[in-house]
């Protein structure tokens, strides 16, 4: 072979090299996420929502609300976006079609629409009435709002979050400053039973609906709730300023999102009721929402500060940041919707 033509050769075959090495490293930022799907971030600082591909972590489409509106919080339900437009004028749920990021409709709402849940068959998305002892009620069938229910004979509770029963026949309530868990009959409003639970702020529940882990965001706990017999089982120290809480699907593993500064993450085992606090983010950054996958390799956490976004976190790899998804202002609120043919308990 002619020496000009080695040269080239060798020239090529480093090319290629360079080129696998390149491919294998940007694989290994996604490799392993086993996750289909779509990352939605609500953003109170740009008055968006954005989508993220949770794969990749590339934007998929960003999508303006109401201005002044402050976002904080999004679910989905029948192909659609319910958005919590907290400081809208007025207050409202806005509902997008999730493909073509249409405005299909806003329900106005009372004081601050706040976290939104939505039942496991889709049929009721639920909201916290920030300030008040309600929560709001959604049909998604007729997009319709079935009531702002009381959710607290207390006139100073406050009613933060509701989360639907397996069943979808109750919404158990989290009362703050009341410092009690409601269960109320989500189309009527009829209250079912109330127990104390000091400073309740946010729950989840077990697939068979039997447990509750309830952060006490006050002072700085969860607690272990068991829902038939209405008792408290078990209180973990947990701070600083526990808040919202993913479960994977074999239900060991529990994240939690704390708010104080930096942004953290704590990741429970829910066997023994240790858990691992992950910094998240950099000084002055709060965390907002989570999403773990049900596998519970990867966790999605959202953050507002400086270099605001979504921190990736891998569990596997010792709870690292593998990756920080972009996204200027105060990103909070954060869903995961699988992608068309995928199940997201899988």
């Amino acid at each position: 072979m002619k020496p000009q033509r080695r040269i080239i050769v060798a020239f090529l075959a480093a090319l290629a090299g360079i080129a696998i090495i390149t491919s294998v490293a940007a694989a290994d930022r996604s490799e392993g996420r086993h996750v289909r799907g779509t990352i939605w971030v609500a953003n109170r600082g740009a008055n968006t929502i954005r989508a993220f591909d949770a794969a990749t972590g590339n934007v998929v489409t960003t999508i303006a609300m109401a201005p002044a509106s402050q976002p904080g919080d999004l679910t989905f339900a029948r192909g659609k976006l319910y958005v919590s437009e907290e400081f809208g004028t007025p207050p409202a749920v806005a509902i997008v079609d999730a493909e073509t990021g249409e405005v299909l409709k806003r329900i106005s709402t009372g004081t601050r629409p706040h976290h939104m849940h939505v039942s496991r068959d889709g049929d009721l998305v639920s909201y916290g009435v920030f300030g008040t002892n309600r929560i709001g009620i959604i049909d998604t069938h007729t997009d319709t709002l079935l009531g702002e229910w009381q959710a607290s004979a207390n006139p100073a509770a406050r009613s933060h979050a509701g989360v639907f029963s397996p069943d979808g026949e109750t919404v158990y309530v989290a009362n703050d400053v009341g410092n009690e868990l409601a269960a109320l009959n989500p189309r009527t409003g009829a209250v079912l039973w109330t127990m104390a639970v000091p400073a309740a702020h946010e729950l989840i529940l077990t697939r068979d609906g039997k447990t509750a882990y309830v952060t006490c965001r006050a002072v700085s706990q969860l607690r272990v709730i068991d829902l038939e017999h209405q008792v408290v089982t078990a209180t973990i120290p947990l701070g600083p300023l526990p808040d919202t809480l993913q479960l994977s699907k074999n239900e060991q593993q529990l994240t939690v999102g704390l708010r104080g500064t930096p942004a953290q993450v704590a990741v429970v085992d829910t066997r023994t009721l240790t858990f691992q606090t992950v910094t998240i983010a950099g000084p002055a950054t709060i965390a907002g929402h989570q999403w773990t996958s049900a596998n519970g390799r990867i966790t999605f956490a959202a953050f507002e500060g400086p270099g605001a976004g979504v921190a990736v976190i891998d569990h596997r790899q010792d709870n690292a940041i593998v990756q920080t998804l972009d996204y200027p202002g105060r990103p909070h609120g954060l869903i995961f919707v699988p992608a068309h043919d995928e199940d997201e308990d899988d």
